[in-house]
């Protein structure tokens, strides 16, 4: 068994894609394919199954990506933990980030690292909760960003602060000369807000039926920015985290109370995972930005 072949195989049951695979990793098809079956061939079992072009991890892949991911990530750790002692030179840094916080609190932090050590690569990736832990479990992320509490006990979660959830509409909405509202007050307002997949959603959801609200939905998007500028030129309205509000100063933020929703945010482990320097150095960074905010 070969390190190139864990690899492969992480990549492929990732994007379930041999083509997508082969191109994210820089290899033929046909060499990823020869290394999945060599892998296949040491392991004696049937790790993928064909689904018209599709490759669905099989029983068996399942349970095994969780212990390939894992010892890439410990081999990744040694190899860091070796440019750690020549003051972080070389190595991957792989970060898991929630949509929420991918166009707010992610970049400053990523160029400031990239300032600090060049020699580190670092690859974000933009994941709901759900995958961003099982990703974290099975060793393909350092580290996560998200809120929380997590739905898996496994991991461990080093709060960052707390957001509050804000109404966000446009300058000539009816309720834009409002500094606050209650949940109750959204009874008869169009919303446009995430669906239902995303936990945030779930929260809100709980909110307005707490208030006795049966709330009017027309519009259901999967990303912030896109429900913020589904808003700037209409009469919907949107209830989105006051770190994305912030960023549309076009628009109008009003807080939400009775009650008052309000998410913590978190840098995420996986329990008794070795951390890198760089990943401590990664996470350090989001702290002292934290603390300037």
């Amino acid at each position: 068994m070969e390190i190139r072949q864990l690899r492969y195989f992480l990549a492929v049951a990732h994007t379930e894609h041999l083509t997508v695979a082969a191109r994210n990793l820089y290899v033929t098809q046909s060499t990823l394919s020869h290394g999945l079956r060599q892998l296949e061939e040491d392991l004696g079992i049937q790790l993928f199954e064909r689904i018209g072009r599709r490759l669905k991890l099989s029983e068996a892949g399942a349970v095994f990506r969780n212990f390939a991911g894992r010892a890439l990530q410990e081999l990744e750790a040694g190899r860091m933990a070796l440019s750690d002692l020549s003051g972080l030179q070389a190595g991957v840094l792989t970060v898991g980030v929630i949509p929420t916080f991918l166009n707010t609190l992610v970049p400053a932090t990523v160029a400031a690292f990239n300032a600090a050590y060049p020699g580190v690569n670092i690859v974000v990736r933009d994941l709901r909760a759900s995958p961003l832990e099982e990703q974290l479990l099975s060793g393909e992320l350092d580290l996560g960003i998200a809120f929380y509490p997590t739905q898996r006990k496994e991991i461990e979660a080093e709060p960052l602060f707390e957001e509050r959830m804000q109404l966000i509409v446009n300058r000539s909405h009816p309720l834009a000369g409002r500094s606050k509202l209650a949940f109750n007050a959204l009874a008869k307002v169009p919303l446009a807000l995430l669906t239902p997949a995303f936990a945030t959603r779930r929260l809100i959801d709980q909110a307005l039926r707490a208030a006795g609200v049966t709330p009017n939905v027309p519009v259901e998007m999967e990303s912030v920015e896109a429900l913020i500028a589904a808003c700037r030129d209409s009469q919907l309205a949107s209830i989105v985290p006051e770190r994305a509000a912030s960023q549309a100063t076009d628009m109008r933020a009003i807080n939400l109370v009775s009650p008052q929703l309000v998410r913590p945010a978190a840098v995420l482990w996986r329990q008794g995972a070795s951390r890198s320097m760089a990943a401590q150095a990664f996470a350090a960074l989001l702290r002292r930005a934290n603390r300037g905010q």
